[in-house]
């Protein structure tokens, strides 16, 4: 019996290779999103920190004006680094919703091919079986009919 070749093979490598490729991308673009988060977390706790800062400091003695000015300064840049963390962080997770959508259909079209190629090895792989069973009944007619013709 002949070998088995699937005649899309080179489209199915094609198409896994894809498939890979996504798979990296969306692991890349999830590892994006995650960093985003921890820069957000660092951003609320910095935030936090300067607040702390300017209420023991104000709590202890009477502070110039300046002081209490730059207090609200640290305050802003750490609400404003919170804004920024927080829009990077809606981008990545855009980002990871289209690198989860492009693998999705990567991995749908790789499986379309994979399907096919498993259908076809059936039917060659039964095809074989026909083959070799009509063999084996035509061994056994022949034996059958060469046995009527001794007696």
């Amino acid at each position: 019996m002949k070998r088995f070749t699937f005649r899309l093979e080179r489209i199915r490598e094609l198409r896994e290779r894809v498939e890979r490729e996504r798979a990296a991308a969306l692991g890349f673009a999830m590892r994006a999103e995650q960093e985003s988060l921890e820069d957000l977390a660092r951003a609320r706790r910095d935030l936090e920190r300067a607040g702390e800062s300017a209420a023991e400091a104000a709590g202890a003695q009477v502070l110039p004006a300046g002081t209490l000015g730059n207090f609200d300064l640290s305050r802003d840049a750490a609400a404003a680094r919170i804004e920024a963390a927080g829009d990077d962080l809606d981008a990545a997770r855009v980002r990871v919703g289209d690198e989860q959508e492009r693998y999705g259909v990567a991995r749908r079209d790789l499986r379309v091919v994979e399907r096919l190629k498993e259908k076809r090895f059936e039917a060659w792989r039964e095809a074989g079986a026909r083959e070799d069973q009509k063999e084996t009944d035509s061994v056994a007619l022949n034996r059958h009919s060469t046995k009527e013709d001794r007696t």
